[in-house]
């Protein structure tokens, strides 16, 4: 008897192929009906959620030392002895990469008398502070006393072990908690959910660096975030930049959880409304992709292949500051000796985009909400789905749901 065939498993190749094409269904079919998703009714949020020192103290202690968050990706750490510094949320945290090719996170501290241990990322097998020269491995072990070993005597070096951080490392993203901790303490797939496969697709694996930068920005870190949620803006903000390319007023929405992704049809698939698929020209696999609390990752299409924009807002020790660290990686499939200054235009385009436009009304904004009457909500449409998702989770976590 003949077994019957299985079909081969979906590569990442193919999934995306497939979600592309949904996703392009979806697009043409607003473009052709001038329709948009949209949630059940608008809603409305405190202001306070913008401008309460209360609420940025709820957020600094249930989200922010909390919650996985993204710091980089594999190839900002290559080889044993690299090391990132992560100091947005409080904490000075060291991650490197071990001899043995894994990750380990400490807090940036010599656990002698908590000098900083590391104030530059170089590659080396060992870590000395600056201020009594105590030496530590990468596995966090104190190896080094050089001179005054006598003033120390009976006491354990175990006990001086560099203190942990939880860090993991998945499918070329890594995440930090930023407390001290055990890396059993980080579940990614289940923090993402239902969102792990579609990030798993990307090949983050394979991306290399290209261009980072700093945009500080003075307006509550949740104005500036949504800014990257919706599209209703883009005709009256960016007149003369995204809204020639693409269409004001239209998303295509996914949730996933906690997590999001939209995607906006550009000016070039009107051509596809009144022609049958068949004869649509495939667009590759693209979108914005909302990893909660604070982070924005954008795939678009670049040359031979993919361009990640990495965008992480973080508050900046009020409810009034905020900054955002901005990456962007190109995609596994670029040949190495591809000429990247295109693509670090591409970055700088974005960069003076976001803080000419966006975050410019985000900094007006907040100045007004300062001296907006006590009971002023912020409204959001049905149209700006995402949005009410965003603060319905965030005020929940924090306890604020009220």
């Amino acid at each position: 008897m003949n077994k019957p065939e299985t079909a081969a498993p979906e590569t990442g190749a193919d999934r995306q192929k497939r979600v592309a094409l949904d996703i392009q269904r979806r697009l043409v079919a607003h473009i052709r009906d001038k329709s948009t998703d949209l949630e059940s009714a608008p809603m409305q949020n405190d202001a306070a959620a913008y401008t309460s020192r209360h609420w940025y103290e709820l957020e600094q202690e249930r989200v922010f030392t909390q919650l996985p968050l993204l710091v980089g990706m594999s190839s900002d750490l290559p080889e044993p002895g690299s090391k990132m510094l992560f100091e947005a949320v409080g904490p000075s945290i060291l991650i490197v990469r071990t001899q043995e090719g894994g990750l380990k996170a400490y807090l940036n501290m010599c656990t002698h008398r908590a000098a900083t241990l590391v104030t530059e990322c170089t590659t080396a097998k060992r870590m000395t502070c600056g201020f009594h020269g105590w030496t530590f491995n990468l596995d966090g072990d104190l190896v080094g006393q050089p001179g005054g070993q006598r003033g120390f005597a009976g006491l354990d070096k175990a006990q001086f072990k560099l203190i942990e951080v939880p860090v993991q490392e998945w499918r070329g993203l890594i995440f930090v908690i930023a407390r001290p901790g055990s890396n059993d303490e980080i579940d990614v797939e289940g923090y993402l959910g239902t969102f792990a496969p579609e990030l798993a697709q990307m090949g983050f694996e394979r991306a290399m660096p290209i261009k980072k930068s700093r945009l500080d920005v003075a307006s509550n870190w949740k104005y500036a975030y949504d800014t990257y949620g919706e599209g209703y803006h883009f005709s009256t903000l960016h007149p003369t930049t995204i809204s020639r390319t693409a269409h004001n007023d239209m998303v295509v929405h996914d949730k996933f959880g906690l997590h999001a992704r939209i995607n906006f049809p550009y000016r070039d698939q009107d051509a596809y409304v009144d022609k049958p698929e068949e004869d649509w020209t495939r667009r590759p696999y693209g979108g914005v992709h909302l990893l909660f609390p604070n982070t924005v990752i954008n795939v678009s299409s670049m040359g031979p292949g993919q361009v990640f924009s990495i965008y992480r807002l973080f508050p900046d020790g009020g409810p009034d500051r905020a900054f955002s660290l901005m990456a962007a990686y190109r995609s596994g499939e670029v040949p190495p000796e591809t000429d990247m200054k295109p693509w670090e235009d591409f970055h700088d385009f974005i960069m003076n985009v976001i803080s000419t436009e966006d975050y410019s009304i985000s900094e007006s904004g907040q100045r007004n909400l300062r001296y907006a009457p006590a009971d002023f909500r912020v409204t959001y449409g049905a149209n700006e789905g995402v949005l009410h998702d965003f603060h319905r989770n965030l005020a929940k976590m924090i306890g604020r749901n009220d």
